[in-house]
């Protein structure tokens, strides 16, 4: 049996960071959490839209597998495959360990013609660092794209390292124990997660506001005031950085589009302008070169929505003629402090309630966030305000929230792997586009990943969010770390990702009071709305969830849960 293909190319690590709702005592009147607990998401290839090489089909049922091991503790979630197009029928994707006993398997659905498949455990598989671990999945039909001698040494990607590709001719799917001669590499691949702590900077007991050095001043010299609106001024003190430059050198441009020069006079009311720029073709470019900007000044990238009232440049971000003032890394320890009308390069940290950020520009440091509310603090309003990444190196999050009650309005938030990760709140009126690829990375524009807490509740509404990427949603309800209850996504322009919506389903339960009513949802990034398809995991028919008036851009209804 011949199985071989032509060469393929090995990808990169896939990887998202959630922040994990374990429950936790309640905190001191002082104290502020040392670390944030993240899980990180990993795999080995990346999901591309075509992985090079030539399909064969054996014409025989046949189980394809990687054997594997992880470098530390961790679960494994799920199995992906590339397909070719060739290939039909069912599929099934398995977890084997050493001793060639079945740990896991799941049925794969929703399956695209070609391209990377992904299925989920309904439970994931704890699984121990050192030790091996098969992957793999069944073809009847013995359909597969393979690469050999990609693995004839082992491949290692973040945590994970590929030992080997294997197989083995079997009716009903069985452990694939054999080896090609040739160290054949047949793209089965594996979700794999695991904890990791991540220390926040330190800070000085002065409480208050903490102003990181910039790498362009020296840490001790001169250092230019925040304008801090109704608080004294004992709520600014120093604290070294840990993140390294602050000062982004650069912001991409999506090619085929323009960058202004100036940002555009907008009105002041929360309610979205009707008119905006053109809208031109969105087709993604993960791998647009940032251009060289004075980090002064960044350049915001311009993807702009369609027009019909949808917020855009126009309409968020700095208001056009604030005049702000230099500032570095700041973090917040008084209650009731309202930062008006900075430029901040490095990151802001809230370990404060009722804190107010506005007419902010934060150019967001190498790093998980560019704003965080940490754990155990509430009432964080971020408003009228520009957030983005330097283009050149990864920074996770936009805004961060660990804790309770957040508002965003009227911000725009680009150039960033993730916009907002947040389980309760409100976000409307804004603009979130043109996120940036990193290799590792699952993508998401506003994210949430357990659901409101109990006798709360998260509202996404009105706002312009453009995935421009293939993964993974612009709106996503994951569950997690918990079943999603009490979310409601009225009134957006929905585009782009590997699925548009994520609808908050999963293994962890049924989601509950999950309305989705009168979003706009747009072809202009993937001809299906995502790359996949305009909506996932969507619990049709469960108590409370609503799906109601949602249409693509030409009117036509699109279906309950796509």
């Amino acid at each position: 049996m011949s199985l071989l293909a032509a060469a393929a190319v090995l990808g990169a690590t896939v990887t998202v960071v959630v922040i994990n709702r374990e429950p936790a005592p309640a905190p001191t009147a002082n104290a502020a959490p040392v670390s944030a607990d993240v899980t990180l998401e990993s795999s080995l290839w990346k999901s591309q839209k075509a992985v090079k090489g030539k399909a064969r089909s054996e014409n025989t049922p046949l189980e394809l597998g990687t054997r594997f091991k992880a470098s530390r503790n961790g679960e494994v979630a799920g199995v992906r495959f590339y397909k070719p197009a060739s290939e039909r029928g069912t599929h099934r994707g398995s977890l084997w360990d050493s001793d060639k006993k079945l740990l896991a398997k799941v049925t794969f659905t929703d399956e695209t013609r070609s391209g990377w498949q992904q299925a989920l455990f309904s439970e994931p598989v704890p699984i121990v660092a050192g030790r091996v671990y098969t992957v793999s999945y069944h073809t009847k039909h013995g359909g597969y794209v393979a690469a050999p001698g990609a693995l004839a040494d082992p491949v290692t990607v973040g945590p994970l390292t590929a030992q080997a590709g294997v197989f083995a001719p079997s009716a009903k799917g069985a452990f694939p124990f054999r080896r090609h001669r040739a160290h054949v590499n047949y793209w089965v691949d594996v979700v794999f997660r695991h904890r990791e702590r991540r220390p926040r900077p330190s800070a000085q007991p002065t409480g208050g506001v903490t102003a990181e050095p910039t790498a362009s001043q020296p840490e001790g010299s001169p250092s230019p005031s925040p304008t801090l609106t109704g608080q004294p001024s004992d709520g600014v003190t120093s604290t070294p950085t840990t993140s390294g430059s602050a000062s982004p050198s650069a912001t991409p441009s999506n090619s085929g589009t323009s960058t202004p020069t100036s940002t555009p006079t907008r009105s002041s009311s929360s309610s979205p302008s009707a008119s905006h720029s053109p809208k031109p073709s969105l087709t993604p470019n993960p791998t647009n070169q940032p251009t060289k900007v004075p980090s002064s000044t960044p350049t915001r990238t311009t993807t702009p929505p369609p027009t019909g009232g949808f917020p855009g440049a126009a309409d968020t971000g700095v208001p056009s003629g604030t005049t702000l003032k230099q500032s570095k890394s700041i973090t917040i320890t008084k209650d009731g402090t309202e930062i008006d009308g900075l430029e901040v390069h490095g990151e802001i940290n809230v370990e404060a309630d009722n804190v107010t950020i506005r007419n902010t520009r934060l150019a967001a440091a190498p790093g998980d966030w560019g704003i965080i509310q940490r754990q155990g603090h509430t009432g964080l309003t971020v408003e009228d305000s520009e957030i983005f990444g330097n283009g050149k190196e990864r920074t996770q999050f936009a805004i961060l929230n660990q804790g309770r009650d957040l508002t965003v309005r009227r911000v725009d938030i680009h150039t960033i792997s993730n916009g907002i990760l947040t389980e309760q709140g409100l976000v409307e009126d804004s603009y979130l586009h043109d996120p940036k690829y990193f290799s590792g990375d699952h993508t998401d524009m506003i994210m949430c990943t357990s659901g409101p807490p109990s006798g709360a509740t998260l509202v996404i509404r009105g706002n312009t969010v453009i995935n421009t990427l293939e993964q993974t949603g612009a709106v996503a309800l994951f569950q997690d770390f918990g079943v999603v209850r009490n979310v409601t996504v009225e009134r957006n322009f929905l585009a782009g990702g590997g699925y548009t919506l994520y609808g908050g389903a999963g293994s962890k339960g049924t989601s509950s009071n999950i309305k989705v009513v009168n979003n706009v949802f747009s072809r202009d990034v993937w001809a299906k709305g995502g790359y996949n398809g305009p909506v996932a995991y969507w619990d049709k028919g469960a108590p409370g969830n609503e799906w109601k008036g949602n249409v693509w851009e030409d009117g036509k209804v699109v279906p309950e849960g796509g």
